[in-house]
């Protein structure tokens, strides 16, 4: 891809830190961000690392349908993309000795594929404050953002977001081929989680939005909100699903 990450972060390692790889780990594949995550909630379902000082970078390493018989510790396997010592990476599965990890930069843009297990360090992130830890405007990618704010009463939170699908293509610009979608919500946030459905007369709890509702998980980990929806949610291919950074 040609896309690296640079940082000045001082590599962080947790002493005596157990690593749980999620409940995913048995999965073969390194897909894009919640692409076979079920639930958001699930217990396992994601973990929270750094990378740490064990290396000055880490590269990613290639998928096996971009290099036959990757992931391994061959040169052939071996991307240009890289992190450094202190990046953050949401770890969404893994093989062997490696983890499926994402990163997303401070503007933005997502980064998915597999990481040297050995060269992240899992930490425990403290409680997210409330509402401080989840107001703001937050990005995934060129076509996502949210935007939350504090809403009426303790932990209630306003959650407005856009989402497109074909509006980085210039082409499908011209054609007017562009699919939307759109997020308007209240909810409360609980340990660093909250959910919620929309429907035709607003906003409803979570368990009691149909599957042809918007339904929406999100869950905030270090400096990441993670998203997670029923692809419900607008047009087709249309979907809130991701990692988003605060702008």
């Amino acid at each position: 891809m040609g896309w690296v990450r640079r940082t000045e972060f001082a590599g962080i390692v947790l002493l005596g830190a157990t690593w749980v790889c999620p409940s995913v780990a048995a999965s073969a594949g390194c897909f894009h961000f919640g692409y076979e995550l079920e639930n958001l909630d699930a217990d396992g379902a994601v973990s929270f690392g750094r990378i740490n000082n064990l290396s000055p970078r880490v590269n990613f390493v290639k998928r096996d349908v971009f290099q036959k018989g990757c992931p391994n510790d061959s040169v052939a396997c071996k991307d240009r993309a890289y992190l450094v010592p202190g990046d953050e990476v949401v770890i969404s599965g893994g093989s062997g000795d490696f983890v499926c990890a994402s990163y997303v930069s401070p503007k933005g843009v997502v980064r998915d594929g597999w990481l040297p297990r050995a060269s992240i360090s899992p930490v425990q992130e403290p409680p997210v404050r409330q509402p401080e830890g989840w107001t703001g405007q937050w990005r995934s990618g060129p076509e996502q953002t949210i935007v939350i704010e504090a809403g009426a009463g303790h932990g209630r939170l306003k959650i407005k977001g856009d989402a497109s699908w074909g509006a980085s293509d210039p082409e499908r610009m011209k054609r007017g081929a562009v699919n939307i979608g759109s997020l308007d919500g209240e909810a409360v946030a609980e340990s660093g989680r909250l959910s919620f459905g929309m429907g035709e007369n607003g906003t409803l709890p979570y368990d009691k939005a149909d599957e042809y509702d918007c339904r929406v998980q999100m869950r905030r980990m270090g400096s990441y909100l993670l998203v997670k929806d029923n692809n419900m949610c607008g047009g087709h291919n249309v979907t809130f699903t991701g990692i988003y950074r605060r702008r």
